[in-house]
């Protein structure tokens, strides 16, 4: 019987590698678009926004800091990201997330630094568009694509 560490480690490892497999099919189908003469940018920010409020929908409200953290922060996605609670209240919360998969898989085929940070910012709109449907305010302090060692969220009640 496998402990309980080694069946993290290969959780986490299996939904890692399913994000950077999400992460590949955007930046091709973001170059497909920019080939095609789409506006890539436009499409990709207004499709991801929309696939974040889908996200929000199955939530169910979040109206504090706290409970939105309490939802995102399932076992799934803090191991993914590595996720690290800093400091979350009723009013503001903070959490930083040591593990991106998204900008490995961008740097493993090749992406500049500058695409990739801007391949993040497009990618971010889902965390935008779960948090229009709450009372809440969200921005990164910083981010991995930029060169940071973590992304740093931190969400606000309006």
């Amino acid at each position: 019987m496998m402990s309980n560490c080694c069946e993290d480690q290969e959780l986490t490892e299996a939904i890692r590698g399913c994000i950077k497999d999400r992460a590949t099919w955007f930046y091709l189908l973001y170059k497909e678009a920019q080939r095609l003469g789409t506006d890539a940018d436009e499409m990709a920010a207004k499709a991801i926004f929309k696939a974040g409020q889908l996200k929000s929908a199955k939530a169910g409200m979040c109206e504090t800091p706290r409970e939105f953290f309490d939802w995102l922060s399932g076992k799934n996605t803090r191991l993914a990201f590595a996720m690290e609670e800093i400091n979350v209240g009723e009013n503001e919360g903070m959490y930083r997330f040591h593990k991106c998969a998204l900008c490995d898989a961008w740097r493993e085929l090749g992406c500049s630094a500058e695409e990739v940070k801007h391949l993040c910012d497009l990618a971010s709109e889902g965390d935008y568009g779960v948090v229009s449907a709450y009372p809440l305010d969200l921005k990164f302090n910083c981010t991995i694509a930029d060169g940071s060692d973590y992304c740093e969220m931190i969400v606000t009640k309006k």
